[in-house]
C-alpha cells in the first residue's frame, strides 16, 4: 500500500520551497506522483514558467505557470484531524489496510 496518495494534502519539509522559520507553511494538494524518479507535484507549490509556441490549441502562445516537481522525500503528509505533518503507518482492518497518523492514530483514509 502507498502511503501518499493523489489528492493528499502534503506540507513542504525541506528544499527551496519550504519556509524559512515563518508561520506561512508551504501545503498544498498531491496532483501527480513520480516513484520511479521519486517526485511529486503539488498543487499551487514550485511554480515554473513553461514558454509556449502558438499552435492550434494555444493560438496566444505565451508564458505559463505551472507546477513543477518536489523531492518525495521532502513533503509529509498532513494529518485532517490534528492538522500537523506526519508520517504515515500502515494498518490492517478486517481484509483491507489503512493508512493511519503516527501522532494521532487517527485514520487518513
Amino acid at each position: 500500500m502507498q502511503k501518499m496518495k493523489v489528492g493528499d494534502t502534503v506540507q513542504v519539509m525541506a528544499g527551496a520551497e519550504a519556509s524559512e522559520k515563518s508561520a506561512a507553511t508551504k501545503r498544498g494538494k498531491v496532483l501527480k506522483i513520480d516513484r520511479e524518479a521519486g517526485r511529486v507535484t503539488v498543487e499551487g507549490l514550485r511554480l515554473v514558467k513553461r514558454h509556449l509556441r502558438k499552435t492550434a490549441q494555444s493560438p496566444e502562445g505565451g508564458i505559463v505557470e505551472k507546477p513543477g516537481t518536489i523531492a518525495l522525500a521532502n513533503v509529509q503528509v498532513v494529518c485532517a484531524k490534528c492538522d500537523k505533518p506526519t508520517r504515515v503507518g500502515i494498518r490492517a482492518e478486517g481484509e483491507k489496510q489503512k493508512r493511519f497518523c503516527k501522532n494521532c492514530d487517527a485514520l487518513i483514509d
